[in-house]
């Protein structure tokens, strides 16, 4: 039986969905890896024909939206493009105004999609769509819908307006994170791919760091928007000129300052010091020069163009998101930040964001499970103290040990020995500006600080990590006694080793196996479904047991030969086979109702 597209638009329409589900996990897990991109494709029929269907939705089965859903889209896109105030816009050159009446349909349809989407009672209520600016493809207009966790989308930092007045008709939208401008980097970049011929008949040519580093230069391009949109030269060159600054010595010192990014005449600035002729932000080794004189208190000032002069900042009204500050922290190292809230940070050309607050809830779970019969008080004493590490601005280490008196005995000669002490976030903020790790007990009392630690080099270090993230591996993979590190990073964000893995329920496992099962009893077998079950089997395969690997086994043997007899010609996916990993305890990983949470036995008070 061969497969066959109902709702079709052109031939390789999945092939091009699949294409762009594949570069959209690449892209956005660069920003966070936790992120499970879905797209999908939306077409509205433009160019009336026969047998051709109003609007079409890729895939077209086993999916929350289907085709008929936007059969009315034209109509919705209407009654929107009736209420854009930039109807009102009239060109005198005519291709101009064909133009702009062009552009506000496409985006009346787009607005339309989303307008669908957003309003679809099976809409997933875990995922934020974003739909591209249609295409014309065959007799289509179509569009690249793609859903991200809203969850992951809500942890990282952005502005609250998306837009900033132009005049009485015209609005110009600007990014609200560098998430929210590498989406539309991203989408800018699909729909120009849905121009070329045959879209999807090759594999897509996106370079995930390239949307990466635009979506860094419009999200920069709209922060020097916001602040004075007559600086046109200095928009397009914020992101290449604090890149260039941030990589230029200045007589062998790395660039350390601060540049505030506001118009000339902004109210939240005090002028300490004004140059008579400001030199371009562009001229890099000016700029370079100059940052010497941005100390703590005084801070170089420009509005993206010129560098105006010296300033300090006053009492700032954060609602009017129209003063940022780009501090320079070192070679090829800087970070933009509103509010004292990290926006992005930029190492050696490659734009991220910092990384989320770890989730306390997970941590309250693991430590109970690192260390047998710790009681609720303890977790919240050792959390409390993480609180405070975290806030260290040089960074720090907490090493929590079952055996730290003796281990603090026997790397006396490390560190630095002390009476045991119950530590309280107060005295930990006195015990940290030194190097080395601060050593304790699950309970919370000390025995040692600035211990250099010891241990044999471990597989799971990271040559990409600083030497304190892998003297904790190295250590912690060493000890005998049940250990747990905290990594405090100096440029922000908290690292756990061990990083454990969540528990799971052991009916999610015999769910999904039933699943598998239904599937060798259905006809004809759902592909959609089947492969979005060994995609949840394959990100879950570490905790099966021997007996789940061979039933899995037999079962995805079973039905991709069904599926081939299905569908001879079909795209055949090979998986690798299920084994059960080494060492697995059912009981650590498999979630139960209550634990044991007797007093723990170990170091004294």
């Amino acid at each position: 039986m061969a497969y066959t597209i109902d709702h079709f638009m052109w031939g390789y329409q999945s092939h091009f969905r699949i294409n762009q589900e594949c570069a959209c996990k690449s892209i956005f897990q660069l920003l966070d890896e936790r992120f499970a991109p879905q797209v999908f494709l939306v077409g509205i029929l433009v160019e009336q024909q026969e047998n051709l269907y109003p609007a079409c939705v890729d895939p077209e089965q086993d999916f929350w939206a289907v085709s008929s859903d936007f059969d009315k889209a034209l109509q919705v896109a209407d009654g929107i493009r009736n209420e854009y105030k930039e109807r009102a816009l009239m060109h005198s050159h005519p291709l101009a105004q064909k133009w702009h009446d062009g552009a506000l349909v496409r985006r009346s349809i787009r607005d339309a999609i989303e307008q669908i989407i957003e309003n679809h009672p099976a809409r997933p209520s875990d995922l934020i769509y974003f739909v591209s600016d249609p295409t014309r493809v065959e007799g289509y207009m179509v569009s690249v819908v793609l859903g991200l966790q809203k969850i992951i989308l809500e942890e990282h930092p952005s502005l609250s307006s998306s837009s900033v007045p132009v005049h009485e008709y015209l609005d110009m939208p600007v990014p609200i994170s560098l998430m929210e401008a590498t989406i539309k980097s991203y989408l800018g970049k699909a729909s120009g791919e849905l121009r070329l011929p045959d879209p999807g008949c090759g594999t897509s040519e996106m370079n995930p760091d390239e949307i990466l580093r635009d979506g860094a230069s419009r999200m920069m391009i709209g922060l020097a928007y916001r602040v004075d949109q007559g600086s046109i030269e200095g928009w397009h060159g914020l992101l290449g000129s604090c890149t260039n600054i941030a990589r230029t010595y200045y007589e062998g010192i790395e660039g350390s300052g601060t540049i505030v990014l506001a118009r000339e005449d902004h109210p939240s600035l005090k002028k300490a010091i004004l140059f008579q002729n400001p030199p371009m932000l562009s001229a890099t080794r000016a700029a370079r020069k100059l940052l010497q004189l941005a100390t703590h208190e005084l801070a170089l000032h420009t509005n993206s163009e010129n560098l105006f002069g010296l300033v300090e900042i006053g009492k700032y009204g954060p609602a009017a998101e129209d003063l940022f500050t780009i501090g320079f922290l070192g070679h090829h190292h800087w970070e933009v930040r509103h509010n004292s809230k990290i926006l992005m940070r930029v190492r050696y050309g490659q734009p991220s964001l910092p990384k989320p607050p770890y989730d306390e809830k997970k941590l309250e779970k693991d430590l109970p499970r690192i260390f047998a019969g710790m009681t609720g008080r303890q977790v919240e004493r050792i959390i409390g103290l993480i609180h405070q590490a975290e806030r260290e601005p040089h960074g720090t280490m907490l090493i929590i040990s079952s055996a730290a008196k003796k281990e603090a005995e026997r790397l006396s000669t490390e560190g630095t020995c002390i009476a045991s002490k119950t530590l309280t976030p107060e005295l930990l903020s006195s015990l940290t500006p030194i190097d080395g790790a601060v050593l304790l007990n699950p309970k919370g009392t000390c025995y040692a600080i600035g211990v250099i630690l010891d241990g044999m080099a471990s597989e799971l270090g990271n040559a990409a990590r600083g030497a304190r993230y892998n003297s904790a591996i190295r250590y912690v993979c060493s000890s005998k006694s049940p250990t747990f590190a905290v990594v405090v990073s100096e440029d922000g964000g908290v690292d756990f080793f061990p990083d454990l893995r969540p528990q799971i329920k052991r009916s999610e496992i015999d769910e999904a196996i039933e699943r598998l099962q239904h599937f060798m009893t259905a006809s004809p077998v759902s592909r959609r479904r089947y492969n979005e079950t060994m995609g949840w089997l394959g990100q879950h395969r570490f905790y099966f047991l021997p007996d789940d690997c061979e039933a899995i086994n037999q079962l995805m043997e079973s039905i991709d030969k069904k599926i081939e007899e299905e569908n001879p010609s079909a795209i055949r996916i090979v998986r690798s086979g299920f084994s059960a990993t080494d060492g697995f305890d059912p009981d650590f990983y498999y979630e139960y109702e209550e634990r044991s949470n007797n007093a723990i036995d170990t170091d004294e008070e």
